[in-house]
């Protein structure tokens, strides 16, 4: 198992920022581009079955 990593994408764009070690490097990524929430997706790479058995 491995920690995941965390890239926010911007849905105007497509353009990518990341991979972040923790889903708080990704949001301070949005106060340091200027973003909000509604315009990008935050994105994690754990696996589905880490998610659903709750592990992380």
């Amino acid at each position: 198992m491995w920690d995941p990593s965390f890239t926010v994408i911007e849905l105007a764009t497509g353009e990518t920022h990341g991979p972040f070690d923790t889903e708080a490097d990704a949001i301070a990524e949005l106060a340091f581009a200027g973003l909000s929430f509604d315009e990008v997706e935050i994105l994690n790479d754990a696996p589905v079955t880490a998610r659903l058995a709750g592990w992380g």
